[in-house]
């Protein structure tokens, strides 16, 4: 719901800058808010640690996996990924920087 609720704060950030990894977009109370906004996705964490390398190595790991998926012809775009390997790959991208 943080997350969700970000999204107006990503928005204003994105029209502001042309970067692909938005770091500090937004905070609600001890949570941090970040972006990766690559072409046609919107990637947010909620985070409460200050490992900002680490966090940008993550969205650009998650984003390869994401394009990955994207490139399969059995997967339909614009839908859920309910792949349990995938969801493991973001689980060790998550282990390995953060």
């Amino acid at each position: 719901m943080v997350a969700h609720m970000s999204l107006d704060s990503v928005e204003e950030v994105i029209e502001g800058t042309g970067a692909l990894y938005l770091k500090g977009v937004d905070r609600h109370n001890e949570w941090t808010v970040s972006a990766f906004i690559p072409t046609g996705v919107k990637f947010i964490l909620l985070h409460d640690v200050k490992n900002d390398d680490g966090i940008r190595l993550f969205f650009i790991d998650l984003w390869e996996a994401y394009v990955k998926i994207l490139l399969n012809p059995f997967f339909t775009t614009n839908t859920p990924i309910k792949s349990p390997a995938f969801e493991a790959r973001v689980k060790s991208i998550a282990k390995r920087h953060l």
